[in-house]
């Protein structure tokens, strides 16, 4: 099946002069947004490194961040590949998702600006537009930078950096049922988060978004798993 969304390489030669690691690590990770690469699938960093038009060894070092990060794993034998994870994994990194994205949003409230408010309202703005597009894709990469934004509010870099580790398992889950979700509707339910962040109470904002990524996560998995036969 075509995928109407393929990643277009760039220019090797513009890309090969500033390429580093971290870039090749995003530019792998928005792949797998794609569903270019898929769960299982090989990563050479040979090919992977003809086609960005640079040396192994950045494509080495971001191999090596994305399987520590969980998005990649290595296996003797078998080599490098994008991560599989089966439902209850990815109930489980849902699970502590939704713990330590509501201890964000109610340590956002502590720093919450008039200026932050806006800037995640432009953000379910652009999500809403893109869910009426169904442009899944730039659904995602507005969803996470909602959350992102939320974490940065919070200013607390350790539960940044646990957040983070996380993200593999849920852009996978993502990923890989987009063609279900509902945009539109998935865009604005981040319209009730931002309600309760807006009245600057820490327990209605921390309990809204519990709620709101154990509602994307569990009912989903739930279905998609009796409709497999499971």
């Amino acid at each position: 099946m075509t995928n109407s969304h393929a990643l277009t390489p760039p220019d090797s030669a513009t890309f090969g002069r500033v390429v580093l690691g971290d870039q090749v690590t995003e530019y792998v990770i928005e792949a797998i947004m794609n569903g270019e690469f898929r769960p299982g699938d090989r990563i050479n960093a040979s090919a992977l490194g003809r086609r960005l038009g640079v040396s192994q060894a950045p494509v080495r070092e971001a191999m090596r961040e994305l399987v520590m990060r969980g998005f990649l794993e290595s296996q003797p034998f078998k080599g490098t590949t994008v991560r599989s994870f089966s439902d209850k994994e990815l109930r489980e990194v849902y699970t502590v998702r939704a713990a330590l994205e509501s201890l964000a949003a109610r340590l956002a409230i502590e720093n919450l600006a008039d200026e932050d408010l806006e800037a995640l309202r432009d953000i379910i703005e652009e999500m809403v537009r893109a869910g009426q597009e169904g442009d899944a894709i730039q659904m995602i990469r507005l969803d996470n930078r909602f959350h992102e934004t939320i974490l940065q509010i919070a200013d607390n870099g350790l539960l940044y950096q646990l957040w983070q580790t996380l993200q593999c398992g849920y852009w996978t889950a993502i990923s890989t049922r987009r063609s279900t979700l509902d945009l539109e509707k998935l865009a604005r339910r981040h319209e009730i988060v931002l309600a309760e962040i807006a009245t600057r109470d820490p327990a209605r904002a921390a309990e809204a978004m519990k709620h709101h990524i154990e509602d994307l996560s569990m009912p989903p998995l739930k279905r998609e798993t009796r409709r497999l036969g499971g």
